[in-house]
């Protein structure tokens, strides 16, 4: 699609609505996902036929927690990436929009999964979820290789190489730990469920170095900027 010829005055609110537009698709996402669970139905009024149903509940509510943390986590991501964005254009409107469709289809493949929970010998309805948390990821991804292009100069500033591969190792890991978790599930179905909680620490403890890097390769660069602006007054003088 060609670009529209707006003003220049108006980019800082049209990149405003694109965000507005982006947090509005995730809140009603992330409060669709308990929409799916129902309350239990009992016909013995009594606290241990409740604790009871309740119990069965157990593998939904944690597939409602996972769902919750992984709509959440692309919500950070994607204030993240945005946080580099300067202007808009054509190419990452409709990116974006293909984003958030894979986000607004979590509630669905959630809700899949969350139905048959407690049927562990099913695959296709954890494998429909995992499926959909690989587009995410993909489309992600995409997101990101786009925004951070100097060729598509949407930046406020251009970013390290390192710093690209950071994004590109942190998208990776959440499909790749869901992917394993499906394989496992094959074998251990009822224990691959919690595999999925390795995601923080990994996200935490297990990029420290490529974390450093692109800190230092920044650092590396500001200083190089800072000496040749240096090096430009004196000889001017």
């Amino acid at each position: 699609m060609a670009e529209a010829k707006h003003h220049e005055s108006k980019k800082k609110s049209q990149l405003d609505r694109l965000l507005n537009f982006s947090d509005g698709v995730f809140a009603i996402a992330i409060t669709l996902l308990i929409i799916e669970i129902a309350v239990p139905t009992i016909t013995k009024f009594t606290d241990e036929e409740l604790w009871k149903q309740l119990s069965k509940m157990l593998l939904k509510f944690m597939g409602f927690l996972i769902s919750f943390a992984v709509v959440g986590y692309y919500q950070v991501v994607h204030h993240r990436i945005f946080g580099y964005v300067q202007r808009s254009n054509a190419k990452l409107l409709w990116i974006n929009l293909a984003f958030l469709l894979t986000v607004v289809f979590l509630p669905f493949s959630s809700g899949l999964l969350s139905q048959y929970a407690s049927e562990l010998q099913m695959k296709l309805p954890y494998g429909v979820y995992v499926f959909n948390i690989l587009m995410t990821a993909l489309m992600n991804a995409y997101l990101w290789k786009t925004v951070s292009s100097p060729k598509e100069n949407l930046l406020t500033h251009n970013i390290s190489k390192a710093r690209v591969r950071l994004g590109m190792f942190r998208t990776a890991v959440m499909p790749t730990v869901f992917l394993i978790s499906f394989l496992v599930s094959f074998i251990f179905p009822f224990w691959a469920r919690f595999i999925p909680f390795l995601i923080p620490f990994i996200l935490r403890y297990g990029l420290t170095g490529l974390e450093r890097k692109a800190d230092l390769h920044e650092i590396i660069s500001t200083n190089a900027k800072n000496d040749e602006g240096e090096q430009g007054s004196t000889e001017e003088d």
